[in-house]
């Protein structure tokens, strides 16, 4: 064999080696990716959840206090609907 074919050889070879040890890296670390992303999407999962109760608890609250104050002015604000006066309002000198 001359020296021309052993280096072309060996160098192919080297080459080769190198791009079946690259792709081993990247399929490892396409692995680790994968395995981040799934844990990310598992703790935003999980905290859109805390923030959906969440706002569900305020929404409760909100609508407790819309019909405290609610009923508060009712009662406060509004006069009832009886008349307070037994006699007509011409009979003591109102216009």
């Amino acid at each position: 064999m001359s020296p021309e074919l052993i280096g072309i050889i060996s160098v192919g070879a080297s080459l080769a080696v190198l791009i079946m040890g690259l792709f081993a890296w990247l399929r490892q670390d396409m692995k680790g990716q994968g395995k981040e992303i799934k844990e990310l999407h598992k703790k935003i999962t999980e905290q859109g959840q805390k923030h959906s109760d969440e706002i569900t608890e305020v929404k409760i609250e909100v609508a407790s206090l819309k019909a405290t104050v609610e009923t508060y002015f009712r009662v406060r604000v509004d006069p009832p609907q009886t008349a307070a006066v037994a006699e007509p309002p011409e009979d003591y000198g109102a216009d």
